[in-house]
């Protein structure tokens, strides 16, 4: 079975990101809420669906791609989100932040969900 991947943001690198999976026939979704035509248009491009930040976290396994100083707001944005959802994301932070930031994003994260966070 091949996972759906959220990708938040379908910026340079997410779109990217995004890309290389829909080449492999992976479901791509993302947001595209609040986002430039630029941005819209490289989700477009690399095949990423767009959808509701609410479907983001129905997916597999949800990656966040964002600017570093952004990474503590999106977890806490998505927190309830994947509080909500039915089926509980894989949450990926791939964002170049400090221990203590990775720390509070899972725990953030681990708080929404019933799992243990793997450090």
């Amino acid at each position: 079975m091949t996972p759906t991947v959220a990708i938040i943001a379908p910026g340079n690198m997410g779109a990217g990101i995004g890309r290389r999976l829909t080449e492999n026939k992976v479901t791509v979704l993302t947001s595209l809420a609040g986002r430039s035509e630029a941005s819209a248009k490289r989700a477009h491009d690399a095949g990423m669906q767009p959808v509701k930040e609410r479907a983001l976290a129905e997916a597999d396994l949800l990656l966040s791609i964002v600017p570093p100083g952004d990474a503590l707001a999106l977890a806490r944005r998505l927190a309830p989100e994947l509080t909500a959802a039915n089926k509980k994301a894989v949450y990926v932070e791939c964002n170049a932040v400090s221990p203590p930031t990775m720390l509070t994003s899972t725990m953030m994260i681990a708080a929404a969900m019933p799992i243990t966070p793997q450090l």
